[in-house]
């Protein structure tokens, strides 16, 4: 037989109001809010778990507590508290720093770190749980050049605005913003990670072939977030200078300033060969992160890896393949230059 709900009566409701008022941790209103709709004796039981969110057996079991031991009894907690976490409050930042910085290439590792840190050896198990818990995971790390200059690269980040500005000034028409880099592409093979059954080992056909070419490739940082691309059979100064008067005369009315690396094939400001209506903003030395058309290169080789290709041609055909939604929407290539430091800067240093 189903149990009823009993009649609590004027004086264990008013402890109940009282404590009502009193208390405002989550779970002690809650308990509280079971045992307050008990007492307007309006909902069945299964009406009050539904509304408190918890269980019908709950619903229960507090309405036991309190008639036994009032409100006392009811916000009473049994819990005596779990095992104290490996890492905490200082001990756990530092250990996500660690994270954020590669410095743990196994999880071994970080069993010694944390061992090490706290005088507590952790299971290997324990160590990749922690690790799940704040969101680590194993990754390749980019590689950076050991001539980098960090302090540099983020004093770039800074002061874009202002180079931007200077690029910028004197412009009669419009300013169009664009990133620029180069790209080498060949038919040797890029083998990349793809998905397959668990036993079975995957192959990719391969032959070694030493026949390239390089993809020049600018995006529109804002507006209309345009794509220009040329394929060349080699690069140097020349051929740099042909693609800046590609980007110059795809709008000969603007400015265009061009964000792009320090390499070899850059032409110097005084060069007879730079169109007159394009300006250049260098980026630090090493430093191709700060570049989104990067982003590019990794698109086009996740499409063409584990593919064998006999000709340069087919392969740049699958090329333009991969690269014509960037052509033909702007909001694709404004998810490659994303809406970071980037964008925020370009659009305080740079009108029109």
């Amino acid at each position: 037989m189903a149990r009823k709900l009993p009649v609590l009566g004027p004086t264990k409701v008013a402890e109940l109001e009282a404590a009502w008022l009193e208390r405002t941790e989550a779970w002690a209103r809650q308990r509280l809010l079971v045992l307050r709709l008990v007492a307007q004796h309006v909902l069945t039981a299964e009406q009050i778990a539904t509304a408190a969110g918890v269980g019908r057996r709950t619903v229960f079991r507090y309405l036991d507590k309190f008639l036994v031991g009032g409100v006392a009894g009811l916000l009473h907690r049994d819990h005596k508290g779990g095992v104290p976490p490996t890492l905490a409050g200082a001990d756990l930042e530092a250990f996500v720093t660690q994270l954020r910085e590669g410095q743990f290439r196994r999880a071994k590792e970080a069993q010694a770190w944390i061992e090490a840190r706290t005088q507590r050896r952790l299971a290997l198990s324990g160590v990749y749980t922690l690790l799940g818990k704040v969101g680590g995971v194993l990754k390749v790390p980019r590689k950076t050049h050991a001539k980098k200059d960090a302090a540099q690269a983020e004093a770039f980040k800074a002061t874009l605005a202002e180079k931007l500005a200077q690029a910028s000034a004197g412009a009669e028409g419009p300013v169009r913003l664009w990133v620029l880099d180069e790209h080498r592409y060949g038919l040797l093979p890029v083998i990349r990670r793809c998905w397959g059954l668990r036993g079975v080992r995957v192959h990719a056909p391969y032959a070694t072939r030493y026949q390239w070419g390089y993809l020049h490739e600018a995006l529109e940082v804002d507006g209309q977030n345009k794509v220009e691309l040329l394929f060349t059979p080699a690069i140097d100064r020349d051929i740099h200078a042909l693609f800046l008067r590609q980007i110059g005369e795809s709008d000969p009315a603007a400015r265009h300033g061009i964000i792009q690396d320090q390499a070899g094939f850059p032409l110097p400001a005084d060069d007879e060969r730079r169109p007159a209506n394009v300006r250049v903003v260098p980026l630090p030395p090493y430093s191709p992160e700060l570049n989104p058309v990067e982003r590019l290169g990794d698109l086009v080789k996740d499409a063409l890896s584990n593919r064998l290709f006999e000709k340069l041609r087919p392969l740049e055909d699958a090329i333009l393949a991969e690269l014509e939604p960037l052509r033909q929407s702007g909001a694709r290539v404004a998810q490659l230059i994303g809406d970071g430091w980037l964008l925020a800067q370009a659009n305080s240093g740079a009108p029109g």
